[in-house]
């Protein structure tokens, strides 16, 4: 990623950020896994664009809307994380299929 922007995680310091749904941001440890998905995984992402990833609950109704609007994106309400949190949330879940 060559976003020029960083966040600053109180675990990992500075880092490239994610913007990643509140679903997977508030899951605890002991969650059952969910299902995600990328914009990185659909071609919807170039090198200068943060990756966005969501939960299947937030593709259902992104599917629904027919697109990212008020009401996906009210939905997802998507948090911004540092890339080191994202890559926690990839492993203790699985990836869906686009």
């Amino acid at each position: 990623m060559s976003n020029s922007e960083k966040v600053n995680c109180h675990q990992h310091g500075i880092m490239d950020y994610a913007l990643v749904c509140q679903h997977l941001v508030n899951q605890k440890e002991s969650d059952t896994p969910i299902e995600y998905f990328s914009g990185e995984d659909i071609g919807d992402l170039d090198e200068s664009e943060v990756e966005n990833v969501w939960c299947k609950s937030c593709d259902d109704t992104l599917i629904e809307q027919g697109e990212w609007n008020d009401v996906s994106e009210a939905f997802a309400a998507p948090k911004v994380i540092c890339i080191a949190c994202l890559q926690t949330i990839k492993n203790r879940n699985m990836k869906g299929e686009l």
